[in-house]
């Protein structure tokens, strides 16, 4: 792979992680999808930082069961669903005070419980 390559997908890793953190405490973001794509960038640019994706404690397990089975366990779903609404919902309510605010917040509710509910079912 070529210097300019490897670099590129090492920066757009780091971006996606951000995006990933981001996502962590902002109820708009869905953090996971950020990782992972995080994940498949620093596997093409550097295993040392895929490496540290992979083996981070409160990350790294849901990475791994994406990568192996390409979907997530039926109560983690629901538990991302739930949690993202009851973030959706609170923050349109208490944060954003314009109809059109609460409109796109609800839309991005929708598009990212879509998302979810469209991913493979693993497990039990």
């Amino acid at each position: 792979m070529n210097e300019f390559k490897r670099v590129f997908l090492l920066c757009t890793g780091f971006f996606f992680v951000f995006l990933g953190i981001l996502g962590a405490v902002l109820p708009v973001l869905p953090s996971v999808p950020f990782f992972i794509i995080a994940s498949v960038c620093f596997s093409k640019s550097s295993r040392k930082f895929h490496d540290m994706l992979m083996n981070n404690k409160l990350i790294g397990p849901h990475i791994k069961r994406y990568h192996e089975n390409n979907g997530i366990e039926l109560k983690t779903k629901i538990l991302l669903i739930l949690l993202h609404w009851v973030g959706i919902l609170g923050s349109s309510i208490f944060f954003v005070h314009g109809f059109l605010g609460r409109v796109l917040m609800v839309a991005i509710g929708v598009a990212a419980t879509l998302y979810l509910l469209s991913l493979k079912r693993i497990g039990k």
